[in-house]
């Protein structure tokens, strides 16, 4: 229970620090100013959601999120990643081109060109030191007593992160919950969410998790977008999250960016044409207990998994 002064006091620091454009007063910055500025940075005790269909940007998001975390801003932080998705070579790889700039084609495959093996050279010298502060663990079968784990030795050493990021916790195993009865991936076990706002309370850190979702019926919901309805039919318990947010690619479900738009997705809202391998990305904030309900928008550079904060 809290005072209205504490309340106010609390409220008149935020508006001090976006005033200046700093760091949000409580919780870990994003490193990105517009993001920041609609959930007051990742806070501790709370759990944030991030859900997106498959193959829509989530994971380069994220990715860009963590980089930006832990490397880029003024007051880098230290990360958990939890990939279960993909390895963490290819954690690497992508970090690696988002980056640096390098095509993930060039990152993946090689290439014959010394430029571009020189600029990865020294792309990885110049953040050797502060890419120390993201820890992944990629084991594909991972569990909540894993996570609990874990946590508890890094709490031990003195290396408890900042944020913990959990991609995708569809994989996550729950030993005290039976898988559910459903051949639908994106149902979750019922008490998962419960385990893991209390890992954030216990552990004191903000928690940001991503599941996989698709919609209840494809072929009534033909956009495929995200609604927080069909979280509810999927188990996640959404009284127990902080904050929700969707990551839409309008190329991907179909959103025009205006109302004689005949090529949408491939337009930018301020109306100049995207170049190729270039997406717009919509982060929109349907649930939000530390700010208000809003869009947070971005460009993706795809061809090396970069991702800027738009202005516009």
């Amino acid at each position: 229970m809290q005072t209205l002064k504490n309340i106010l006091d609390a409220e008149l620091d935020r508006l001090i620090s976006i005033q200046h454009f700093q760091e949000p007063a409580v919780g870990v910055s994003s490193g990105f100013k517009y993001l920041d500025r609609a959930i007051n940075g990742f806070r501790p005790q709370h759990l944030y959601l991030l859900s997106a269909a498959p193959e829509s940007g989530k994971t380069a998001f994220l990715l860009n999120l963590l980089l930006s975390i832990t490397v880029k801003k003024k007051n880098p932080a230290k990360a958990l990643f939890y990939s279960l998705d993909i390895s963490a070579a290819e954690v690497a790889q992508r970090l690696l081109s988002c980056n640096s700039g390098v095509t993930m084609e060039h990152v993946f495959y090689g290439t014959t060109k010394s430029e571009v093996i020189e600029k990865l050279y020294i792309d990885v010298d110049e953040i050797k030191d502060l890419s120390n502060n993201l820890f992944i663990e990629d084991y594909p079968s991972c569990s909540i007593e894993t996570i609990r784990a874990q946590l508890t030795e890094l709490k031990a050493q003195n290396q408890l992160p900042s944020i913990v990021v959990i991609d995708n916790i569809n994989r996550i195993a729950v030993e005290s919950d039976p898988t559910p009865e459903s051949d639908d991936y994106g149902v979750i076990p019922a008490s998962l969410i419960e385990q893991l706002k209390k890992i954030a309370i216990d552990f004191n850190i903000p928690l940001l998790i991503s599941p996989e979702t698709s919609p209840l019926d494809p072929d009534v919901e033909t956009d495929r977008m995200p609604r927080l309805y069909v979280l509810r039919q999927k188990n996640f318990n959404l009284h127990l999250i902080d904050v929700v947010m969707f990551l839409l690619m309008p190329n991907y479900y179909a959103v025009p960016t205006g109302e004689d738009d005949i090529n949408p997705g491939h337009v930018s809202r301020a109306g100049y044409p995207l170049p190729k391998g270039f997406s717009e990305m919509h982060l929109r904030i349907p649930l939000n207990r530390c700010g208000p309900i809003t869009t947070v928008y971005f460009t993706a550079n795809m061809e090396c998994q970069l991702v800027y904060e738009d202005g516009v």
